[in-house]
């Protein structure tokens, strides 16, 4: 009719299977969120970001300072830390799938698993958050027939308002250890009763955007297993960081750990770069400095922790797209799905051998 879209519109696919549709939706999603000249900045900002890695003496002496104390980390501590990653993608993933199935929708695990990833890697290489988007597409496509996109959208909504009770505890415990500073604690607890306040307008309304709400409203159950979900993902990041500062010597790497996963959130806020790239490290480096960690110990935690959860993040991502591209035949399927596990499972024991192994001889 000549009339311009809408993104229900340009969302509704053809086919009903989402193993056919995962690239459309990319497609479809990516452009309206961040635009063809987003794209092509992330491309030459990742290519800088390469020539920075492999030439760290350009960006001054402490970076330089901080690859040089990364060269003696604990190999054995940073793949502990990959796996308390790996767990806070599992955690991530059965957070959303819990969200959708409060709102009706239902998803096998892996399934729910290989969309997550799907963002996960996206997020990687495109700034914006674009990879929330491009969950709260693929995700939508387990909902019921009607207006999937609030729905997801609301879902997504639901997850970061259990997220912010999560980082609440957390905060709270932190600041009555002398962790981190009490202010970060007042933040929490507002954004905690701001996602009570959504419960509560939930019962009033009947906007998709607040079925998730208006689900854990209805009854407790639903809010536990999502609380649930969320603790151990946060649960897993805080592994990893654990990890990552002890692989580093870090004073009390438990304690840095608190600090670090507020920091975090507070530098997603501010999605510039792909994966975050720069902010994370350098919101974790200032977290550190300020609780008396020295500056290059504390860039070289950030630089460690987000290499590491790239790193993760690219491998699920990388799986998910083999899990959830469309495949002449199931036999076809299967075949490609077997030959990555077998490529992922070699070159896990290459590196870890390479690192782990082959020093210990």
């Amino acid at each position: 009719m000549g009339q311009t879209r809408s993104a229900d519109d340009r969302l509704k696919l053809r086919s009903t299977d989402p193993m056919s549709t995962t690239v459309a939706h990319i497609r479809a999603l990516l452009p309206t969120r961040v635009g063809r000249r987003g794209l092509a900045a992330s491309a030459i900002l990742l290519l800088a970001l390469l020539v920075a890695a492999a030439t760290p003496q350009l960006l001054g002496a402490r970076v330089a300072g901080a690859f040089d104390v990364l060269a003696g980390a604990d190999a054995k501590l940073l793949w502990l830390a990959a796996a308390g990653f790996a767990l806070s993608v599992a955690g991530s993933a059965g957070s959303w799938r819990c969200a959708i199935g409060l709102c009706g929708g239902r998803l096998a695990f892996p399934d729910a698993c290989a969309r997550y990833g799907a963002g996960s890697l996206v997020n990687t290489l495109v700034p914006a958050r674009a990879g929330d988007a491009v969950r709260i597409g693929l995700f939508s496509r387990a909902l019921p027939d009607g207006e999937r996109l609030k729905t997801s959208g609301g879902a997504f909504a639901a997850l970061g308002a259990a997220r912010a009770v999560v980082l609440a505890v957390l905060v709270l415990a932190g600041a009555i250890t002398g962790a981190v500073p009490r202010w970060p604690a007042v933040v929490a607890l507002v954004l905690v009763g701001a996602a009570a306040l959504c419960v509560v307008a939930a019962r009033r309304s009947t906007t998709h955007l607040l079925d998730a709400f208006r689900a854990i409203a209805a009854g407790p159950a639903g809010a536990v297993r999502l609380l649930g979900w969320i603790a151990l993902a946060t649960g897993g990041r805080l592994v990893a960081a654990t990890a990552t500062g002890a692989a580093l010597g870090l004073h009390r790497p438990l304690q840095a750990a608190i600090v670090i996963i507020p920091a975090l959130d507070v530098a997603g806020l501010v999605p510039l770069t792909p994966g975050n790239v720069g902010f994370t490290s350098g919101a974790i480096a200032m977290a550190l400095h300020a609780q008396g960690t020295s500056f290059t110990d504390a860039l070289a935690a950030g630089i460690a922790f987000h290499a590491v959860e790239t790193g993760v993040g690219l491998m699920v991502g990388v799986g998910a797209l083999l899990w959830l591209a469309p495949y002449p035949s199931p036999a076809a399927r299967r075949v490609a799905l077997l030959a990555g596990a077998a490529s992922w499972a070699v070159g896990l024991a290459g590196a870890f051998s390479a690192t782990v192994l082959v020093p210990l001889v």
